[in-house]
């Protein structure tokens, strides 16, 4: 397994050995740097400001550790770009606790669509591996618009982004409005998105994107008549956590092939035979 690296820039080694004792038990490779210039060949930024400012470093996470502990000290230093601000001394345990969920903080931002602001691939293949360890009777749904790619060469890139963005939203909405809040929504990309539900939910959820789509449809900007919602459905049911998301791929591709042969609005449930 790949660690995750944290660069440290410390001039003074006690302190830098400690943190590179409690990183290093938390699971982290800790870069030394003792000073900001060395850190700049690091991480390319010598400061919060900069590294904020670089369109390839912007959401990279920033504590910042500091003997300054007047408000005016903590002010300037978030205003300056960190996210988290800790004060010397600090307990270590709090420290690697801190790091460890401004990491997870920063892979959700990035995970997101910037067309939905929904999970992207990376989060449902994690949802998934969770889903599949879990060994809990779960359903995934694959949902696609038919003749989405002619329609969006059509009526340009922006206004196909805020038919997917609507899209989004009424899945997300039906996804909580079935669950009570429990189940999971991403975006692949494009008009594709996958929900991932318990068993008990998936004829709701269903029900429930393709009216609202029907129903909204006269409202799409362009000619949107040839448009269809699509679904393939596929439960998780004896699928092992080590094969089981590739088997869970064929299983939804077979499904999508079946609903987007019918030519409207429709869903097809995976089966075996």
């Amino acid at each position: 397994m790949l660690l995750k690296k944290v660069v440290i820039a410390e001039d003074d080694d006690a302190i830098a050995h400690m943190v590179n004792m409690a990183l290093g038990d938390a699971g982290f490779l800790c870069l030394r740097a003792r000073d900001g210039e060395e850190a700049l060949r690091l991480v390319k930024a010598h400061d919060a400001r900069r590294l904020k400012a670089d369109v390839m470093w912007s959401r990279t996470p920033i504590l910042m550790l500091t003997a300054l502990v007047q408000i005016d000290d903590k002010v300037s230093g978030l205003e300056a770009g960190a996210d988290a601000y800790m004060s010397k001394p600090f307990d270590l345990r709090e420290f690697a606790a801190r790091v460890k969920a401004l990491i997870r903080s920063a892979r959700r931002e990035r995970d997101r669509s910037p067309t939905t602001n929904l999970p992207g691939s990376r989060a449902i293949d994690e949802e998934i591996e969770v889903v599949l360890k879990a060994g809990k009777p779960t359903a995934c749904v694959h949902i696609d618009i038919l003749n989405f790619d002619g329609y969006a060469d059509a009526i340009g890139i922006a206004r196909s982004e805020d038919t997917v963005r609507n899209l989004g939203q009424w899945l997300l909405e039906a996804a909580r409005a079935v669950s009570g809040g429990g189940a999971f929504v991403g975006h692949i990309g494009g008009s594709d998105f996958i929900a991932v539900l318990s068993l008990e939910h998936v004829t709701a959820f269903v029900a429930s994107a393709e009216s609202t789509f029907d129903a909204k449809r006269a409202t799409f900007p362009g000619d949107a008549a040839q448009l269809a919602l699509v679904l393939a459905i596929a439960p998780t049911e004896g699928l092992s956590p080590s094969t089981g998301a590739d088997e869970l791929g064929r299983r939804l591709g077979k499904a999508m092939k079946a609903a987007k042969s019918a030519g409207k609005t429709n869903h097809v449930v995976w089966s075996a035979g």
